[in-house]
Formats: structure tokens, sequence, C-alpha cells
């Protein structure tokens, strides 16, 4: 008789909810072409991130994230396919809608008003309250549908008025520990027709 296997002992383990797990995680397994994030900017961001549990494999949340980079280091799955899953808007910036989230734009603008704040929950960074930010999540998701999705987001992609300009500079503000620099980056996350002045920013080079 050919003795039962048992599952629980053959699965691995699941990652922990936590950022310092993610970001060395992400760092290792997503690299060259499929970086997602800088190491720099990856524990701020990570910190807006829902934690869900450690068994989600949608959502948007911290445990999706990790499911999907498993699937890259014990599943052997393509890294390609799988690091947008695990980055900060859950999927392919082109795409309608985000494996680890509803879509990216909604996985966005969850961080950005996390980040940079809204007028009725304002944010405050080194005792000040930022100022570049959308007025309502509702702003950040209609503005974020006419943002240029070309080229893919990366951490490489700082200029250009584009989709991945902005994701890289929301995840630099939320790296940020002082006001002008927090500030500074959630102005280049905004739109030029509601915001005149993120026109001089590098997101509309």
């Amino acid at each position: 008789m050919t003795p039962m296997i048992d599952a629980a002992i053959d699965a691995p383990g699941l990652l922990a909810l936590d950022c310092t797990t993610y970001c060395a995680h992400l760092a290792t397994d997503c690299t060259a072409a499929n970086a997602q994030i800088s190491m720099a900017n990856c524990m701020g961001t990570c910190a807006a991130f829902p934690p869900g549990a450690a068994a989600d494999t949608s959502g948007n949340t911290l445990g999706c994230r990790n499911y999907h980079l498993q699937n890259i280091e014990v599943r052997g799955m393509s890294a390609a396919t799988h690091c947008p899953h695990a980055g900060p808007v859950g999927g392919p910036i082109a795409g309608a809608t985000a494996v680890c989230g509803t879509s990216p734009c909604d996985d966005f603008c969850a961080i950005q008003t996390k980040v940079c704040g809204t007028d009725a929950s304002t944010v405050t960074v080194g005792g000040m309250v930022i100022t570049n930010r959308y007025p309502t999540l509702a702003a950040c998701t209609t503005a974020c549908a006419a943002f240029t999705k070309t080229p893919e987001a990366s951490p490489t992609v700082t200029t250009g008025n584009t989709f991945a300009c902005r994701i890289y500079h929301l995840t630099n503000a939320a790296a940020q520990t002082a006001f002008a620099g927090a500030n500074a980056h959630c102005g280049h996350t905004l739109d030029s027709t509601n915001f005149p002045m993120a026109t001089v920013g590098p997101c509309f080079q």
C-alpha cells in the first residue's frame, strides 16, 4: 500500500506578514527588468498595505504580495509574471484589473491617499501637513484613469508624464521622514488638470 503524504509537512511555510520580510524577498526575487521598487523605498510603501492574511492569494494585501513572491521562489513560476503582482500596485500597470487588488489605479490611490492624505484626512510629516494631495480618493482614481500606462512601472522610471513615474514618486514619498521631501514627491503623483503646479515636476517632462 502506498503511504499517504502529509501535505502539511510538504507545503512551504507562509511568509511572515511584516515589511522586513516582504522587502527582503522582493529585492531577491524581482531584479533587473523585473524590479518593482528600490529597497530604500520599500519599507515605507509596504507600511501602507493592508496586512490581510498570510494565506491570501488575491486582494490588495501584504499577504497576497507575499504569496506571489512564493510563486517565484517556491513554486518556480515566472518572475516576469509574478513580480508585478507582488509590486506596489498589485499587477502590470496596463491591466484593467490587479491580481493583488481590484485595479492598479485603485491600489495606487489607496497608497497615495494614505501617504499623502486627503482633504478630509490629512497626513502630517515632520510636524507639517502634506499639502500636495488629492482632495478625495475618488479624485485620485479619476485622475489615474487618464495616466499613460506605458512604460511598465520600474524604480528606474523617474521622469515622464506617465503612471510609472507617479508610482516611483509615490514610493519615494512613502520613504520620506522630512516634510519637504514628502510634500515634493506627493506633488509628483498629481495630475496637471486639477493641480497646475504639478506641471513643473519630473512626471510632466
